[in-house]
């Protein structure tokens, strides 16, 4: 059982991918995200190994390879928590693999975490205490959307 974690905030991350771990999850991970799960003591295996492509900061997720995982079921649950456009509009901070990475979740019905608090929720569903809904976080990435849309429209140079 795998879970992937791809999170562009650190602190707190730890606590649920700790609990995934005693869950006997492995964890999968982008570098970053890695290597901070390391600092508090969590073994994860970084994509870059998965996926033989070195990570740069515009490519992490965006690889056929981690999307054949999750179709074919071989990764239980995604935990994207991606760049915070709303606090930082800009270009950079435009997420585009950790969407799709949440996108082709929901679609598959796997599982998926989106912020930190949806991300303590995710444990509670795989523990099967709580009920998921893909509908989540269709709305979340529509609303992310919605945002970069506007901001294209209005105030983009």
């Amino acid at each position: 059982m795998k879970v992937l974690i791809s999170s562009s905030i650190k602190e707190g991350i730890e606590t649920p991918a700790r609990q995934f771990s005693e869950m006997g999850y492995e964890i999968l991970a982008t570098d970053g995200t890695a290597q901070y799960l390391a600092s508090k003591g969590l073994k994860a295996k970084r994509l870059s190994e998965i996926t033989g492509i070195a990570e740069s900061s515009t490519i992490k997720t965006l690889h056929p390879k981690v999307y054949e995982m999750i179709f074919s079921g071989e990764i239980k649950a995604v935990v994207v928590i991606p760049y915070n456009f709303r606090e930082n509009p800009c270009r950079e901070n435009i997420d585009i693999g950790g969407i799709s990475l949440l996108r082709a979740a929901a679609k598959a019905g796997i599982p998926a975490a989106y912020d930190l608090d949806s991300f303590k929720e995710l444990v509670k569903i795989l523990k099967g205490e709580k009920r998921y809904t893909a509908a989540r976080v269709f709305r979340f990435t529509s609303e992310y959307d919605k945002m970069i849309a506007e901001w294209l429209e209005n105030e983009a140079p």
